[in-house]
């Protein structure tokens, strides 16, 4: 009993208010994004704010690609942190509402805030949603955050998430399941110099009309090693080649991850590599923009650092007629939020704070989900594999209509 009543004391100093209203004020972005070049304050904020458009919009095509038809009413972005979720909730739904643990997120998010008339935020400290009423929003998200949370308090927030929500409503989230066994796991990665991550990507032939959906298409062409550097995988762990496919602008990703390819273990500077990259043509016929990048895998794309990507237009379907309004979404400049504030947000922080310590990572198994949601009377429609937990654990993001 004793023992149990540590742990829990330990727990609650890692998981409750006070710890994260300390990694809050020390490095706020980076609590919410931990890329190791980020930290010490070192995230842009147009770039940190564009990861989100990016993750809301692959999220959406992923919806239509399963066929789950969501209300565009009211949206709930569950650990919101400063809002790079909220606003670009913002952006497709009449209004967006962020909820944090944490005062000093929520004063910044309200200090960033672009979007006025369709968010709010709101700060809660408590282990229920019970500061919004039954009913109140047609969509829920949460993505990097209950896997920080204890899992006794995570399987109260999933409940209140069923109650808050409304008939029909559809909520996504990710959370890790369980450790990844040793044999399955990646070496660690370990990033490169910025410099080092410079390629030329030529594709040389891509098919640039594709009859069915989702059939299988090739791309052959070379990539070369422009920096002075050599990607060595043995020293940085895996690079690989990928595609992306964006919306007919080439201004909105839509589906993040298809086809990957490993790189030689060695390629120096100056040396190419010819690919032929296999990956699956989207599933919803329309014009899309074909992007093929390297991935430093769980480091980042090589285009994240400056490199050129390539890219070609692709029309999936029979006809032009067959083309949906993914290709004629508002231009990135008509979605895009107003500039941040100019004043820093950094100004109002504390220029030094003591480490707040290790955040914390937990797991609640896929099939404990599954029976949780099947508790709540909710069909779970679908469980994508997910790896923003890291390679250590299985884990998976949840979708879920009540």
């Amino acid at each position: 009993m004793l023992l149990e009543k540590l742990r829990r004391l330990a727990s609650g100093k890692r998981d409750g208010q006070a710890f994260w209203e300390r990694h809050a004020q020390r490095d706020p972005l980076w609590a919410i994004l931990s890329d190791p070049v980020k930290k010490g304050r070192k995230w842009d904020l147009p770039e940190f704010f564009e990861t989100g458009r990016r993750e809301i919009a692959v999220l959406l095509y992923r919806l239509a690609e399963l066929e789950i038809p969501i209300a565009h009413g009211t949206a709930l972005d569950f650990g919101c942190g400063v809002g790079r979720l909220t606003q670009a909730l913002a952006e497709h739904f009449d209004q967006a509402v962020g909820v944090d643990i944490s005062p000093t997120m929520i004063r910044l998010a309200e200090k960033l805030n672009t979007h006025s008339n369709h968010v709010r935020y709101v700060s809660n400290s408590r282990d229920d949603l019970s500061v919004f009423d039954a009913g109140s929003f047609d969509f829920i998200y949460s993505a990097i955050v209950l896997q920080h949370v204890e899992p006794a308090t995570t399987r109260r927030y999933l409940a209140d998430f069923f109650r808050v929500l409304k008939k029909g409503g559809v909520l996504v989230f990710q959370l890790p399941s369980h450790a990844r066994p040793a044999r399955d796991q990646r070496p660690t990665a370990k990033a490169m110099p910025d410099d080092a991550y410079q390629a030329q990507v030529v594709v040389q032939t891509l098919p640039q009309t594709v009859l069915s959906p989702s059939s299988e298409i090739t791309a052959v062409g070379s990539v070369t090693n422009i920096s002075r550097r050599s990607w060595s995988q043995r020293d940085h762990g895996s690079i690989r080649l990928g595609n992306h496919w964006r919306d007919g602008r080439g201004e909105m990703m839509l589906v993040q991850d298809d086809g990957r390819i490993s790189l030689p273990p060695t390629l120096g500077p100056g040396e190419t590599f010819d690919f032929a990259l296999k990956m699956k043509a989207p599933r919803v016929a329309g014009a899309y923009q074909c992007e093929i990048d390297l991935v430093h895998e769980a480091v980042c794309w090589f285009a994240d650092r400056g490199s050129r990507s390539a890219r070609v237009a692709v029309r999936v379907g029979q006809h032009p007629d067959d083309a949906t309004s993914l290709a004629d979404e508002p231009s990135a400049d008509a979605l895009a939020p107003a500039a941040a504030p100019l004043a820093h947000i950094y100004d109002e922080l504390p220029a030094r704070t003591e480490e707040p310590g290790t955040i914390p990572m937990y797991c609640i198994h896929r099939d404990d989900i599954a029976k949780l949601v099947s508790a709540q009377g909710a069909q779970l429609i679908q469980a994508d594999e997910d790896v923003q937990c890291g390679m250590e654990w299985v884990g998976y993001r949840y979708f879920i209509r009540k």
